[in-house]
């Protein structure tokens, strides 16, 4: 999640290795030992204000998009893991080795995507500029997509066995994905002024 927050918005990771190191194993304490992403993205978002100087807002969106790119990742990898005729999502949750494999493929996945995104200088340059992001009509969309995102991250255990609701219910996974193309290419591709 640190990696897809700070390549998806272009931020320099070569000067900062050992903050973003202590973030992930602080983060992995936390999210593996305890199932709180909500911590996860917490710690996401000191780093980005403690070592980038980014804004509140801003760093929460950063951290969410990050989150929610993983999210998309990880729940395509079990969906396309469900479609082959090797086992079913909630027998896979039972049988350990099984699960490991999924989430080395799910891992395997991420890092092709990083590694894409890098590759092709792909990602977002805007949020940098903001000092704030005032609430008003104009920014609603991204204080729509964090309370989305987090709406998900709360109910993210609603569906237990359906493949697609396994990070996140699907409904919330695709308004915020939506939401998020929506605030991060709305000016490129004129859907807002």
């Amino acid at each position: 999640m640190i990696l897809f927050s700070l390549v998806l918005f272009r931020q320099k990771i070569k000067p900062h290795r050992l903050p973003i190191a202590l973030a992930f194993l602080a983060g992995t304490l936390v999210t593996y030992l305890g199932q709180r992403p909500i911590l996860y993205i917490s710690i996401i978002c000191v780093l980005l204000i403690s070592v980038w100087r980014f804004y509140p807002i801003p760093a929460v969106i950063l951290a969410l998009s990050g989150y929610i790119l993983s999210v998309i990742v990880s729940t395509g990898v079990f969906a396309i893991w469900e479609l082959t005729p090797l086992t079913s999502y909630v027998s896979m949750k039972n049988d350990p080795d099984e699960f490991v494999i999924v989430l080395l493929l799910a891992l395997g996945a991420k890092c092709g995507i990083l590694a894409g995104l890098h590759k092709l200088r792909l990602g977002f340059t805007f949020l940098t500029h903001y000092t704030r992001i005032m609430p008003t009509k104009e920014n609603a969309g991204f204080y729509l997509f964090i309370i989305v995102v987090m709406v998900g991250i709360i109910y993210r255990h609603s569906y237990p066995n359906n493949v697609l609701s396994a990070l996140m219910p699907i409904q919330m996974l695709g308004i915020a994905t939506a939401l998020f193309i929506y605030v991060m290419l709305g000016k490129e591709l004129s859907f807002q002024r």
